[in-house]
């Protein structure tokens, strides 16, 4: 028996959302951010045997209404995955080319899960159509509902108009609204082991930004706003070292190179398991050259002590930036949140910490919670401002189905019925304030408005250049994507700038970045010199071991750091414990103010390899050159972003809303 034709849709997103990045594809040569990894994921979890797969990425086609509706038609179900900022895209598919067919449509993903109630109960007239057009709604991750699908779309082949099936536990189902007690149920979030990867045959890897990874999912912290805690689980379920190498190997095989999200809900919501995934990253890295660049999400307590030594193994892995939910500077409206981790631990330290090492920040803040004033948005902007950050997102306080938030406020009679809370940047709000909405809108476009003007952007992008080090575990060629979008940058932003004038505020930037590097450049050269001077008068009269007073320690030392990263990237003949016990064993000598001649002579060699490599970063066309064309090309879509959002939300249209 033939199999049956599976045709799986990404909805789009819009353009006016910070992290669609719609507006940089022009310059890098894509056409989309990031791949429907949930879609592929799901199909790679159905039956080979039973079902061949197509699919439609509408954030990379654009297919006619007509084609649209001949390849609906013409399978036996489909398959659709998304997040609630997609629901219009969707809505337009069902009212659109679905029309008239009588194929199967089933949704999954956090639109499903999250608002599954609006669905099933429709009050807007976009509920209605995704009621009306949908037969299936798969709550959670697909894995649980598998089999119950198959079986489901094996006795109705056809679609039915009547309120869709749901796919749900039955403790979920019970629980009464808010509730999380079934977070820990392990029978609802099992484990990731045994996973296929991601069907990446069923795309093509080179329309996209990036590609996606997970390492992890679930989280152990209980903020009242989020809704992913509800589907992925109250605990980290983590894969293990090998099956991260598998997935990483799968990517590589389709000769993708470069940027790899790891979309982990909390990527340190398990520590000793992340131990163990970063070693896998650094192993798959060290033997293909690394060939990939890392990004993630994670908690502000990955900058307390006791998290501290996992930021040196992200930047080993080859990570560049890390996305942190910090939400607000106010203790006390952290507190409300239950957003304990962010309390117990200052975020300002582990962004400087996380910069340090080479990783680059991006930030997440949450404007309009019940104890925020007009106020708040300075405290916003100054962190913002004052920390070096240069991708950051606030967001209105969006209450979304079930979270305790949303129950919260639903008592208190505070809810706008009929609000679809599906961009928190837009014109709209979910509930009522309880500073003036007038106040609320006054403050949220205070800090787009400060944040976002071209000024301040080229300010920002100074300072994550001053701020962010250089570290070499990175790719060891420059994308051809980060060529085409510099030259574009050149010739768009920079020869066609304002009013289609030269910019010469853009062209002062980049020469700042290439100044940065020549400078970076005869400072690595300098420290060259020292050591040299240095090893040479240690090591002329040296028999078989160094006998070190307080400067030739720290001298050691700083080498010793030196040689342990570019060991760690380059000696790619030795095992990572290899060089770990090495590493150990010279600062235990160094304690004890010695160092045998063998391991000095290895430690001067590798933090010679060291500099000369970091020397490499800055040549011409230097690491903060690089840098500064992407900043510049990012602060261009943020700009366009924040401009349509000021142009179309104003504190009359929010007041109309209520």
């Amino acid at each position: 028996m033939a199999p049956k034709s599976g045709l799986l849709i990404a909805p789009a997103f819009p353009p006016d959302s910070f992290w669609s990045f719609k507006y940089i594809m022009k310059y890098i040569g894509r056409k989309a951010a990031f791949p429907p990894l949930g879609l592929l994921s799901f199909a790679s979890l159905m039956p080979e045997e039973e079902w061949e797969f197509d699919l439609i990425d509408l954030n990379v086609q654009s297919p006619s209404e007509g084609d649209l509706h001949d390849k609906i038609k013409n399978a036996d179900a489909v398959f659709a995955g998304g997040m609630n900022i997609q629901r219009n895209s969707l809505a337009e598919l069902l009212d659109g080319p679905a029309r008239g067919t009588d194929t199967p449509w089933v949704l999954g993903g956090p639109m499903a899960s999250t608002y599954r109630d609006t669905i099933l109960n429709p009050q807007t007239e976009t509920d209605h159509i995704l009621h009306d057009g949908l037969d299936y709604l798969v709550w959670g991750e697909a894995g649980l509902w598998i089999e119950d699908l198959n079986l489901a779309l094996r006795e109705r082949t056809q679609h039915s108009g009547e309120t869709p099936h749901i796919f749900i536990p039955e403790r979920v189902l019970n629980e009464p609204d808010g509730s999380r007690k079934y977070l820990l149920d392990k029978d609802i979030f099992k484990s990731l082991e045994n996973m296929p990867v991601p069907r990446w045959d069923l795309i093509n890897v080179h329309n996209y930004r990036a590609m996606m990874l997970q390492s992890t999912a679930g989280c152990r912290f209980r903020c009242n706003f989020c809704d992913i805690v509800q589907f992925n689980g109250g605990f980290a379920r983590a894969k293990d070292k090998a099956a991260i190498k598998k997935e990483l190997q799968a990517i590589y095989d389709t000769d993708f190179r470069g940027g790899v999200f790891t979309v982990d809900d909390n990527f340190v919501s398990e520590p000793a398991a992340m131990e163990d995934i970063l070693e896998g990253m650094i192993e798959f890295q060290r033997e293909n050259n690394y060939p990939f660049n890392f990004f993630t999400q994670a908690s502000i307590d990955l900058g307390k002590e006791s998290l501290g030594y996992l930021i040196p193994l992200m930047k080993q892995a080859g990570f560049n930036a890390v996305f942190l939910g910090i939400e607000n500077p106010d203790p006390a409206a952290l507190k409300g949140m239950n957003k304990i981790q962010n309390i117990k631990t200052d975020p300002k330290e582990t962004v400087s910490k996380l910069q340090e090492q080479g990783i680059e920040v991006y930030a997440g803040f949450i404007y309009g919670t019940d104890s925020d004033t007009r106020q708040t948005a300075d405290l916003i902007v100054d962190f913002v401002k004052g920390n070096g950050i240069f991708s950051s997102m606030t967001g209105k306080l969006t209450p979304m189905p079930h979270t305790p938030l949303y129950v919260e406020l639903k008592e208190q009679g505070r809810l706008i019925e009929g609000s679809d809370a599906s961009n928190n940047v837009d014109d709209t709000l979910q509930y009522r304030p309880v500073m003036s909405v007038e106040h609320l809108q006054e403050g949220f476009s205070h800090i787009l408005n400060s944040l976002f003007n071209r000024q301040e952007l080229y300010d920002r992008a100074r300072s994550v250049l001053d701020r962010v080090d250089s570290h070499i575990f990175r790719e060891k060629s420059i994308a051809s994507s980060k060529r085409t979008a510099a030259l574009r940058s050149f010739l768009t932003q920079g020869l066609r700038g304002r009013d289609g004038r030269i910019d010469s505020e853009y062209f002062r930037f980049i020469k700042e970045a290439f100044q940065w590097d020549r400078r970076f450049v005869r400072q690595t050269r300098n420290e060259e010199k020292r050591l040299v001077q240095f090893w040479n008068s240690v090591a002329a009269s040296a028999s078989d071991a160094i006998e070190l007073d307080a400067h030739s320690t720290k001298q050691f030392s700083q080498m010793l750091d030196y040689a342990h990263e570019a060991q760690v990237r380059y000696s790619t003949d030795k095992k990572l414990d290899e060089i770990h016990e090495f590493v150990h064993s010279v600062r235990d000598s160094l304690a004890k103010g010695f160092i045998v001649l063998d391991h000095a002579q290895s430690v001067y060699k590798s933090s010679m390899d060291y500099l000369s490599a970091k020397r490499d970063l800055f040549r011409f066309p230097g690491a903060h050159l690089i840098k500064a064309f992407e900043l510049t090309v990012m602060g261009s879509h943020y700009q366009i972003v924040v401009n349509n959002v000021l142009a179309t939300g104003d504190a009359e249209s929010l007041h109309m809303s209520l």
